[in-house]
């Protein structure tokens, strides 16, 4: 179960006081991460990568660097992260699923145009919908997918699901109803498949302005793998390793989402629930919808109340 991190703010942050600098983050959860439903394999060591885009130059694709390495192995990454900074950040640090091969065309982040995706989960027993998948995406989508994985073969699937995936910018909500019948296509294949085994979908995906993320289980009786955020005026240290999220006013500057908390200061994070599509809008509001589908429970709106 891999492990991944966004952030979105309205002014540059150095990737270093997000991927290397806390004492829990992303680059440690690698080799230690406390959060994961499988905690047969608790390393995620086969390989990484980090998306961003750069503020002095809108409207571009993003840059994205990945590694078959593991994540706290890479000297490059650790000089990278104290050089760049940027409004908008995705990192990934992944543990294989399915038997798909350690491969930089396997590593997350994708990007096609100005849109980045990645994913922290598996589509059960995905080679009995592979087929199905393919074959509904159009000739360019099709060819655009250079890995194998089940993650990917889902953004080739998501971006089927826009009108005009070249387009470049979106609406907040053109993202979100994309996101909303990527599911339920994914769904719809794996009931007419038989397959009963439980799939773990937290996507997310941006265009450079708006973020859409999912935490999302096939299992209206259990929960999905873990995801909090964080929001605030300004993530900032305080000691060696140690940061917190300050929250100097009602505006919120920056936006964090994590499949783990990057502090230890628990009151700096919510756990977004389950069967959950948040909303990041390019004015940094956040906004969570429950996804009412047939996993949608009493339960998980209890979470809501």
């Amino acid at each position: 179960m891999c492990r991944f991190l966004l952030c979105k703010g309205r002014e540059p942050i150095l990737i270093a006081e997000l991927l290397t600098r806390p004492a829990h983050s992303i680059i440690n959860q690698s080799f230690d991460c406390r959060l994961r439903i499988d905690r047969i394999r608790p390393i995620n060591g086969d390989g990484f990568g980090v998306g961003w885009y750069d503020a002095s130059a809108p409207g571009e694709s993003p840059c994205i660097f990945t590694s078959i390495q593991p994540a706290w192995n890479n000297l490059n990454l650790s000089r990278l992260v104290e050089k760049i900074r940027s409004p908008l950040v995705f990192a990934h640090v992944r543990a294989s699923t399915g038997g798909f091969p350690s491969s930089e065309s396997n590593c997350h982040p994708w990007q096609y145009g100005r849109l980045m995706w990645m994913h922290n989960g598996n589509i059960a027993n995905f080679g009995l919908i592979k087929r199905r998948l393919q074959a509904s995406l159009r000739d360019s989508l099709y060819n655009f997918v250079q890995g194998n994985t089940d993650s990917e073969w889902s953004f080739a699937l998501f971006l089927n699901q826009l009108d005009d995936p070249d387009s470049g910018s979106f609406t907040p909500e053109v993202l979100k109803e994309a996101m909303l019948r990527t599911i339920a296509q994914l769904n719809q294949w794996l009931d007419e498949a038989g397959i009963t085994e439980i799939s773990l979908m937290n996507f997310a995906v941006t265009d450079g302005e708006s973020v859409i993320c999912t935490r999302y289980i096939t299992d209206s009786r259990k929960e999905g793998a873990s995801l909090y955020f964080s929001s605030g005026t300004r993530f900032e240290s305080y000691k060696p390793g140690h940061y917190r999220m300050i929250k100097a006013d009602k505006r919120e500057d920056i936006v964090v989402i994590a499949s783990e908390p990057l502090t230890f200061e628990k009151t700096d994070w919510l756990t977004i629930p389950s069967n959950t599509l948040v909303i990041i809008t390019p004015r940094l509001n956040v906004l969570l919808h429950p996804i009412k589908d047939q996993y949608y429970t009493a339960n998980k709106r209890e979470a809501w109340s």
